[in-house]
């Protein structure tokens, strides 16, 4: 039975490998998602700095999972002007997947500035990273290795490929935007537009022009207050690069209160990703819960797709972790003691 599954799933694989290029690493939270979409989200939140991580491991259940690290570091900068501030954010991110270790090692880092008028604050931002890809060829096999004389693959035969190299590497731009407002006391809203692979550099491991597609994507989310005690979350981020696109859309439900004990809020989440041109692919449900100045988030993605005839329903766990250096204001003026 597992050998059939493997089968069909190679077989899905081949089929997609005619449409597809590659894949670029993605996370399912919102905020890991945000943050490596789209470059003005780094600085989206209460405080001073922020180190945020994310861990995300799919596809265990068919094979050799896909692993993915990613560590980003966050500084606000303020001005004499209260309306202007400007940040900066440091990027790691390691991905591992398939037989073959294709690694992906990025660099990256955003600037941007933030100004606030009235009730709406604008956010622009600039991402520069450097990104290196290598893979083990001698994990991999290829139609012409196949041995009939055993059954089977062997590794002693020409595998006919003509890799330019085990390693390709390049230089990437991105810009990235987002508008925040309060519609009313009860809702607030953040928007944002992003544009990735901006000079769409060149990307293979053969001796072709391969060029990664420019990407656009959108981001919403609003909070709107349902009570004292409740919040609710809705989200709506779209992608589209070339022929490919990707939605995810759900809401959080936020529970505010004392009664959770040293746990300040609770965010439980449910989210869709699929497309206006495609199938559902996956069900995503998670939480984060918020104490103090950490943040922990975990999620599962339950797989839709065809895919599911091979990995029975299951697809990838994420989480995140994240600590926030609040800021520190003086509220009162108080007048020194002469004692101290």
């Amino acid at each position: 039975m597992r050998m059939h599954l493997r089968i069909w799933f190679t077989i899905i694989l081949i089929t997609l490998g005619n449409y597809l290029i590659g894949q670029d690493v993605h996370f399912s939270q919102r905020l890991a998602a945000d943050k490596e979409r789209n470059p003005a989200s780094v600085h989206q939140f209460e405080g001073n700095w922020q180190a945020f991580s994310v861990y995300r491991q799919q596809w265990r259940s068919i094979g050799v999972p896909f692993n993915t690290a990613s560590f980003f570091f966050t500084k606000k900068f303020y001005t004499s002007d209260p309306a202007l501030s400007f940040f900066g954010s440091f990027n790691y991110t390691n991905d591992q997947s398939g037989d073959g270790k294709l690694s992906i090692n990025l660099l990256s880092l955003n600037t941007g500035a933030s100004y606030r008028l009235g009730k709406n604050i604008f956010s622009i931002a600039v991402n520069n990273s450097y990104t290196l890809k290598s893979f083990n060829e001698g994990q991999l096999t290829f139609p012409g290795q196949y041995d009939r004389t055993i059954g089977g693959f062997n590794k002693q035969f020409s595998n006919g490929e003509s890799f330019e190299g085990g390693n390709t590497s390049f230089f990437n731009l991105g810009l990235g935007s987002s508008w925040e407002r309060r519609i009313s006391n009860r809702f607030n809203l953040i928007s944002g537009f992003s544009v990735s692979n901006l000079i769409e550099p060149s990307e293979s491991f053969y001796e072709l022009d391969n060029r990664k597609n420019r990407g656009y994507g959108l981001q919403f989310v609003g909070t709107y207050s349902l009570s004292e005690h409740y919040d609710l979350e809705p989200y709506l981020s779209f992608y589209r690069a070339g022929g490919a696109s990707e939605t995810v859309v759900g809401s959080a439900i936020i529970l505010n209160g004392s009664s959770l004990g040293p746990v300040e809020n609770i965010k439980p989440f449910v989210y869709l990703r699929t497309g206006p041109d495609r199938n559902s692919d996956a069900l995503i449900l998670g939480s984060y819960a918020d104490w103090g100045n950490f943040q922990l988030g975990a999620s599962y993605d339950f797989n839709l797709s065809d895919l599911e005839i091979a990995s029975n329903y299951r697809g990838g766990f994420e989480l995140t972790l994240a600590y926030t250096g609040k800021e520190r204001k003086l509220d009162t003026k108080r007048i020194p003691c002469v004692r101290y």
